[in-house]
């Protein structure tokens, strides 16, 4: 059984008595009816959590700008 099965199947035993669903279609039909707008802006890496948030970014950063990406940082204290 693949591991996304075995995950499928956890959470649909939270609720058995009812029918949630935990597909993608709907949505995929939703960006499909609006032309795919995901399609048309640029990668976002969004870094969340706790600690290490600046100096992940910091490295990434790095990263990217020497391998000759264009990149932007936008930092919130909220």
């Amino acid at each position: 059984m693949r591991q996304t099965d075995v995950i499928l199947q956890r959470l649909l035993a939270l609720h058995p008595n009812k029918l949630i669903d935990l597909k993608l279609d709907r949505i995929i039909r939703l960006l499909a009816g609006l032309g795919h707008p995901e399609k048309r802006v640029p990668p976002v890496i969004h870094v969340a959590g706790t600690n290490g948030k600046g100096s992940t970014i910091a490295f990434m950063r790095a990263i990217l700008e020497a391998a000759g990406t264009r990149v932007h940082v936008y930092t919130s204290p909220h």
